[in-house]
């Protein structure tokens, strides 16, 4: 199985070496692939999720297009079963889905470092994955009731 120079998007079934994860093999049906990239990361286009650890409400976003780069997201009604992020149907379209049910919808995480209690997440910037295609964006809200620095854990 070959294994791809770092920051080669891989080929389906090879290895693709990370710094976080080491190497991991990636099949084509695994690939997100986010048009317009993230805030502030246009350019990183092509994504897997990987589990954090077993039993984790944490997933990790890692970018098979920079293989330094990778995002704690989570499934932000693990926390707020009530946060909404409100009309969808251009993103339906865009995203070719059916439904607002073959959407997953995750914050990222951000943990200072030391100091995991500290950690946000970022409710106006969901990062929405059509689970049938594969397909994603990241939305930007405008909600008064969120943050992009929303605590998890109340101080």
């Amino acid at each position: 199985m070959e294994t791809n120079r770092p920051g080669i998007y891989p080929t389906d079934g090879s290895r693709f070496e990370t710094k976080n994860f080491g190497a991991i093999e990636v099949q084509e049906q695994q690939v997100i692939k986010l048009g317009q990239g993230l805030l502030g990361f246009p350019e990183y286009r092509h994504y897997i999720l990987i589990e954090h650890k077993k039993d984790s409400p944490f997933v990790w976003l890692q970018s098979l297009d920079d293989p330094g780069l990778a995002f704690a997201i989570i499934d932000p009604y693990c926390f707020m079963p009530d946060y909404q992020i409100g009309y969808l149907n251009g993103s339906l379209a865009e995203l070719g889905a059916d439904s607002a049910q073959d959407l997953k919808i995750f914050v990222i995480v951000t943990i200072p470092k030391g100091r995991p209690k500290d950690m946000t997440v970022n409710l106006l910037g969901p990062v929405v994955i059509n689970i049938k295609n594969r397909l994603a964006k990241q939305l930007v809200l405008d909600n008064p009731k969120y943050t992009h620095r929303y605590r998890v854990i109340p101080s």
